[in-house]
């Protein structure tokens, strides 16, 4: 074998090398399901006599399941990844400071947190948001303020109400439509729900839009239903986009505990 060739052989076997090293040590996006168990584990480890919530015109405490359908992606000039949703996510329903904390989530590295202070659980008091690609998690913790959302008692379709939530640089913020009072089903129970629209801007270190639609139950504004689209950019590391499509749907009103 002539000198040049031997070259160019060792040229083209370092490639491969080079090209299988960058392949095993490249980001690796792994993204586990949260099951119901260890959401069960979590909030009874987490729930205490410490707080509030459970009682009346407030949804009973506990664990409660969705049908689940969607996804999440995050794209950007190096990397890119989806995130499943299709199966089962839960909703923690524990005690806060001042009501009850609703914590959605559905993959390990995917969940959010909200605590209310007024019934129906549209007046928001503190909002978390917890996202993880490629092994690296960001969580970001927001104070809200707001109106009062209508009751129960007193519904007047077309009626906006509108919260502000803000953390260092970045916000959020809402402006919500109750539509009415629909029937929604759940099992073999049908139940009056609050439709509500909101829509969301999200601005500061990060900007979009995210529109989210909810059939609360009437007698207690426990979550039946909800659809929700996002659409976020980021300049963070060399800048993303990030999408998010869902649908969950309340799999039976008996929470497990």
């Amino acid at each position: 074998m002539g000198r040049r060739r031997k070259i160019a052989l060792l040229a083209v076997v370092c490639l491969v090398a080079v090209a299988a090293l960058a392949w095993l040590n490249r980001p690796r996006d792994e993204p586990t399901r949260a099951t119901v168990d260890e959401a069960v584990r979590s909030f009874r480890a987490k729930n205490d006599s410490g707080g509030h919530g459970g009682g009346r015109d407030e949804p009973a405490l506990g664990v409660y399941r969705y049908a689940t359908r969607g996804s999440e992606s995050s794209k950007s000039s190096i990397l890119s990844a989806t995130h499943d949703y299709t199966g089962v996510s839960t909703i923690a329903v524990s005690a806060g400071r001042c009501g009850e904390r609703e914590r959605w989530q559905v993959l390990a590295g995917r969940w959010t947190e909200v605590e209310a202070c007024a019934p129906h659980g549209e007046r928001l008091a503190a909002l978390t948001e917890y996202h993880e690609f490629f092994g690296f998690g960001q969580e970001e913790s927001l104070r809200c303020h707001g109106d009062a959302p209508p009751g129960p008692r007193s519904l007047q379709p077309g009626t906006r109400f509108s919260n502000f939530c803000k953390a260092g640089d970045s916000s959020v913020s809402s402006s919500s439509r109750l539509v009415g009072v629909d029937r929604v089903s759940v099992g073999n129970e049908s139940f009056d729900a609050i439709h509500v629209k909101t829509r969301n801007t999200v601005a500061g270190n990060s900007s979009g839009t995210a529109k989210r639609e909810e059939w609360r139950r009437r007698s207690d504004g426990l979550l039946l239903r909800r659809t929700s689209a996002s659409d976020v950019d980021t300049s963070a590391g060399g800048g993303s986009h990030y999408t998010e499509r869902y649908t969950i749907r309340l799999v039976s009103t008996r929470p497990q505990r």
